[in-house]
Protein backbone atom coordinates (compact mmCIF):
# COMPACT_ATOMS: atom_id res chain seq x y z
CA UNK A 1 0.00 0.00 0.00
CA UNK A 2 1.48 3.20 -0.53
CA UNK A 3 2.43 6.05 1.78
CA UNK A 4 -0.71 8.51 0.58
CA UNK A 5 -2.92 5.43 0.53
CA UNK A 6 -2.59 5.32 4.18
CA UNK A 7 -2.02 8.45 5.09
CA UNK A 8 -6.10 8.75 3.79
CA UNK A 9 -7.17 6.06 5.58
CA UNK A 10 -5.55 7.38 8.50
CA UNK A 11 -7.26 10.13 8.54
CA UNK A 12 -10.38 8.95 7.26
CA UNK A 13 -12.23 8.23 10.56
CA UNK A 14 -11.25 12.06 11.58
CA UNK A 15 -12.67 13.44 8.11
CA UNK A 16 -16.55 11.19 9.06
CA UNK A 17 -16.51 12.55 12.32
CA UNK A 18 -15.61 16.44 10.86
CA UNK A 19 -18.10 15.87 8.20
CA UNK A 20 -21.04 14.89 10.61
CA UNK A 21 -19.90 18.08 12.89
CA UNK A 22 -20.44 20.11 9.95
CA UNK A 23 -23.44 19.05 9.16
CA UNK A 24 -24.99 19.19 12.12
CA UNK A 25 -23.39 22.83 12.98
CA UNK A 26 -24.05 23.97 9.38
CA UNK A 27 -20.78 25.93 9.61
CA UNK A 28 -18.64 25.96 6.32
CA UNK A 29 -15.05 26.50 5.74
CA UNK A 30 -13.80 30.06 5.79
CA UNK A 31 -14.86 32.53 4.04
CA UNK A 32 -11.62 34.53 3.18
CA UNK A 33 -13.84 37.49 1.67
CA UNK A 34 -14.34 38.71 5.40
CA UNK A 35 -10.77 38.67 6.22
CA UNK A 36 -9.74 41.93 6.76
CA UNK A 37 -6.74 40.65 8.91
CA UNK A 38 -4.68 37.35 9.96
CA UNK A 39 -2.75 37.34 13.27
CA UNK A 40 -0.06 35.12 14.08
CA UNK A 41 1.09 33.32 16.83
CA UNK A 42 5.56 32.74 17.05
CA UNK A 43 6.91 30.31 18.41
CA UNK A 44 6.06 26.48 17.36
CA UNK A 45 3.79 28.24 14.63
CA UNK A 46 5.83 30.37 12.42
CA UNK A 47 8.89 27.99 12.54
CA UNK A 48 9.86 24.16 13.27
CA UNK A 49 10.03 23.98 17.26
CA UNK A 50 11.56 20.26 16.71
CA UNK A 51 14.15 21.71 14.16
CA UNK A 52 15.07 24.69 16.90
CA UNK A 53 15.12 22.29 19.65
CA UNK A 54 17.52 19.85 18.43
CA UNK A 55 20.05 23.15 17.56
CA UNK A 56 19.28 24.11 21.34
CA UNK A 57 20.19 21.48 22.89
CA UNK A 58 23.32 20.97 20.75
CA UNK A 59 24.19 24.20 21.48
CA UNK A 60 23.55 23.24 25.85
CA UNK A 61 25.51 20.46 25.70
CA UNK A 62 28.50 21.98 24.03
CA UNK A 63 28.14 24.91 26.20
CA UNK A 64 28.45 22.78 29.41
CA UNK A 65 31.22 20.12 28.53
CA UNK A 66 33.54 21.49 30.79
CA UNK A 67 31.17 21.93 33.79
CA UNK A 68 28.14 19.67 34.30
CA UNK A 69 27.02 21.31 38.01
CA UNK A 70 26.40 24.48 35.06
CA UNK A 71 24.99 22.39 32.91
CA UNK A 72 22.48 20.80 35.64
CA UNK A 73 21.70 24.36 36.80
CA UNK A 74 21.06 25.59 33.53
CA UNK A 75 18.85 22.79 32.48
CA UNK A 76 17.13 23.33 35.83
CA UNK A 77 16.42 26.86 35.35
CA UNK A 78 14.79 26.60 32.01
CA UNK A 79 12.44 23.67 32.75
CA UNK A 80 11.08 25.69 35.77
CA UNK A 81 10.54 28.44 33.68
CA UNK A 82 8.78 26.61 30.98
CA UNK A 83 6.57 24.89 33.36
CA UNK A 84 5.69 28.07 35.35
CA UNK A 85 4.49 29.42 31.99
CA UNK A 86 2.39 26.71 32.11
CA UNK A 87 1.27 27.88 35.60
CA UNK A 88 0.98 31.11 34.99
CA UNK A 89 -1.53 30.72 31.69
CA UNK A 90 -4.43 29.21 34.91
CA UNK A 91 -4.06 32.11 36.57
CA UNK A 92 -5.02 35.70 36.24
CA UNK A 93 -1.84 37.39 38.07
CA UNK A 94 -1.95 41.00 39.33
CA UNK A 95 1.36 42.94 38.23
CA UNK A 96 4.10 42.27 36.06
CA UNK A 97 4.03 38.59 34.50
CA UNK A 98 7.61 38.71 33.49
CA UNK A 99 8.47 39.15 37.04
CA UNK A 100 6.55 37.53 38.61
CA UNK A 101 7.84 34.43 36.36
CA UNK A 102 11.13 34.90 37.68
CA UNK A 103 10.47 35.58 41.09
CA UNK A 104 8.13 32.21 41.10
CA UNK A 105 11.46 29.87 39.20
CA UNK A 106 13.78 31.88 42.58
CA UNK A 107 11.67 30.51 44.48
CA UNK A 108 11.30 26.99 43.08
CA UNK A 109 15.11 26.51 42.23
CA UNK A 110 16.78 28.29 45.06
CA UNK A 111 18.45 30.93 42.87
CA UNK A 112 18.93 34.61 42.57
CA UNK A 113 16.92 36.55 40.20
CA UNK A 114 20.22 38.00 38.23
CA UNK A 115 21.01 34.36 37.78
CA UNK A 116 17.91 33.22 36.48
CA UNK A 117 17.15 36.14 34.35
CA UNK A 118 20.60 36.08 32.70
CA UNK A 119 19.96 32.23 31.96
CA UNK A 120 16.48 33.10 30.39
CA UNK A 121 18.02 35.62 28.38
CA UNK A 122 20.90 33.91 27.01
CA UNK A 123 19.24 30.64 26.34
CA UNK A 124 15.67 31.63 25.76
CA UNK A 125 16.24 34.97 23.90
CA UNK A 126 19.18 35.32 22.28
CA UNK A 127 21.25 32.20 21.34
CA UNK A 128 17.86 30.42 19.06
CA UNK A 129 18.15 33.65 17.40
CA UNK A 130 20.96 32.11 15.19
CA UNK A 131 18.74 29.18 14.38
CA UNK A 132 15.38 30.47 13.68
CA UNK A 133 16.01 31.19 9.80
CA UNK A 134 16.57 28.06 8.74
CA UNK A 135 14.05 26.19 11.15
CA UNK A 136 11.29 28.55 9.33
CA UNK A 137 8.10 26.85 7.72
CA UNK A 138 8.16 25.82 4.36
CA UNK A 139 5.94 28.53 2.30
CA UNK A 140 5.65 30.71 5.29
CA UNK A 141 7.05 33.52 3.48
CA UNK A 142 4.79 32.58 0.09
CA UNK A 143 2.05 32.90 2.75
CA UNK A 144 2.85 36.09 4.25
CA UNK A 145 3.64 37.64 0.86
CA UNK A 146 0.26 36.10 -0.33
CA UNK A 147 -1.93 37.84 2.41
CA UNK A 148 -0.03 40.99 2.23
CA UNK A 149 -0.56 41.46 -1.42
CA UNK A 150 -4.23 40.72 -0.89
CA UNK A 151 -4.30 43.95 1.09
CA UNK A 152 -4.80 42.31 4.52
CA UNK A 153 -3.34 43.83 7.76
CA UNK A 154 -0.94 41.42 9.19
CA UNK A 155 -0.26 41.15 13.44
CA UNK A 156 1.85 39.21 15.60
CA UNK A 157 0.60 38.28 19.24
CA UNK A 158 2.66 36.09 21.27
CA UNK A 159 3.08 34.91 24.99
CA UNK A 160 6.96 36.46 24.89
CA UNK A 161 8.50 39.52 22.98
CA UNK A 162 8.62 38.75 19.35
CA UNK A 163 10.19 41.60 17.63
CA UNK A 164 13.84 40.34 17.57
CA UNK A 165 12.66 36.99 16.50
CA UNK A 166 10.39 38.18 13.81
CA UNK A 167 14.37 39.99 12.73
CA UNK A 168 16.04 37.17 12.94
CA UNK A 169 13.35 35.07 10.83
CA UNK A 170 13.94 37.96 7.87
CA UNK A 171 9.83 38.84 7.69
CA UNK A 172 9.17 41.96 10.79
CA UNK A 173 8.39 44.26 7.78
CA UNK A 174 5.21 41.89 6.87
CA UNK A 175 3.88 42.86 10.69
CA UNK A 176 2.10 46.15 11.52
CA UNK A 177 1.30 45.39 15.18
CA UNK A 178 3.29 43.17 17.16
CA UNK A 179 2.10 42.13 20.44
CA UNK A 180 3.14 39.79 23.82
CA UNK A 181 1.57 39.13 27.27
CA UNK A 182 4.12 40.89 28.50
CA UNK A 183 3.01 44.34 26.82
CA UNK A 184 1.99 46.44 29.69
CA UNK A 185 -1.72 46.81 28.58
CA UNK A 186 -1.59 42.94 28.59
CA UNK A 187 -0.45 41.12 31.27
CA UNK A 188 -1.91 37.63 30.65
CA UNK A 189 -0.73 34.34 28.82
CA UNK A 190 -2.76 32.75 26.93
CA UNK A 191 -5.34 31.44 26.64
CA UNK A 192 -6.56 34.35 28.14
CA UNK A 193 -8.27 36.61 25.28
CA UNK A 194 -6.46 40.05 26.47
CA UNK A 195 -3.50 39.96 24.03
CA UNK A 196 -5.47 38.86 20.90
CA UNK A 197 -8.38 41.91 22.32
CA UNK A 198 -5.41 44.26 22.54
CA UNK A 199 -4.20 43.19 18.64
CA UNK A 200 -7.67 43.33 17.35
CA UNK A 201 -7.97 47.33 19.02
CA UNK A 202 -4.53 48.09 17.25
CA UNK A 203 -5.41 46.74 14.17
CA UNK A 204 -8.92 48.49 14.24
CA UNK A 205 -10.78 45.35 13.49
CA UNK A 206 -13.27 43.17 14.55
CA UNK A 207 -13.10 39.96 16.02
CA UNK A 208 -15.52 38.82 13.16
CA UNK A 209 -12.74 40.52 10.52
CA UNK A 210 -9.41 38.21 11.25
CA UNK A 211 -8.07 34.68 12.11
CA UNK A 212 -5.86 33.63 14.66
CA UNK A 213 -3.16 31.04 13.35
CA UNK A 214 -1.32 29.33 16.30
CA UNK A 215 0.21 25.50 16.79
CA UNK A 216 -2.12 24.57 20.32
CA UNK A 217 -6.02 23.96 20.68
CA UNK A 218 -5.53 24.49 24.12
CA UNK A 219 -3.52 27.51 24.29
CA UNK A 220 -4.40 29.49 20.67
CA UNK A 221 -7.51 28.02 19.90
CA UNK A 222 -9.06 28.83 23.41
CA UNK A 223 -8.06 32.28 23.27
CA UNK A 224 -9.16 32.98 20.04
CA UNK A 225 -12.18 31.46 21.11
CA UNK A 226 -12.69 33.50 24.07
CA UNK A 227 -11.73 36.60 21.82
CA UNK A 228 -14.91 36.09 19.91
CA UNK A 229 -12.42 34.96 17.11
CA UNK A 230 -11.75 32.08 14.29
CA UNK A 231 -8.79 30.11 14.77
CA UNK A 232 -6.34 27.95 12.23
CA UNK A 233 -4.06 25.61 14.46
CA UNK A 234 -1.13 24.15 11.87
CA UNK A 235 0.83 21.14 11.81
CA UNK A 236 -2.83 19.32 12.50
CA UNK A 237 -4.93 17.42 10.16
CA UNK A 238 -6.52 19.06 7.48
CA UNK A 239 -9.88 17.36 8.64
CA UNK A 240 -9.86 18.72 11.81
CA UNK A 241 -12.40 21.26 13.32
CA UNK A 242 -13.39 21.80 16.62
CA UNK A 243 -15.65 24.39 17.08
CA UNK A 244 -13.76 28.02 16.28
CA UNK A 245 -10.24 26.25 14.90
CA UNK A 246 -9.79 24.36 11.95
CA UNK A 247 -6.43 22.24 11.12
CA UNK A 248 -3.84 22.67 8.57
CA UNK A 249 -0.51 20.67 7.76
CA UNK A 250 0.68 23.42 6.12
CA UNK A 251 0.74 26.95 5.41
CA UNK A 252 0.51 26.65 1.55
CA UNK A 253 -2.61 24.59 2.67
CA UNK A 254 -3.58 27.76 4.60
CA UNK A 255 -3.88 29.28 1.83
CA UNK A 256 -5.50 27.31 -0.03
CA UNK A 257 -8.40 26.80 2.97
CA UNK A 258 -8.62 30.71 3.46
CA UNK A 259 -8.47 31.66 0.17
CA UNK A 260 -9.94 29.25 -2.57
Amino acid sequence: MSSEKSLVLAELPTYIDAVERLTKTGEGPFDGSRLEAVIVDVDGTLYRQDSLRAGMIKRLIRAHLTSLRLGMRTFQILRAYRKEQEHLRTLTPSGNVADLQLQHVCEQTGHDVNTVRSCVERWMENEPLELLPSALHPCLVDFLDFVSGRGLKLAVFSDYPAARKLQAMGIANYFQVVVSAQDLDVQEFKPSPRGLEVTLQRLGVEPSQAVYIGDRPEVDGEAARRAGMRCVIVGRSRYERHGEWMGVRTFEELKTRLFD
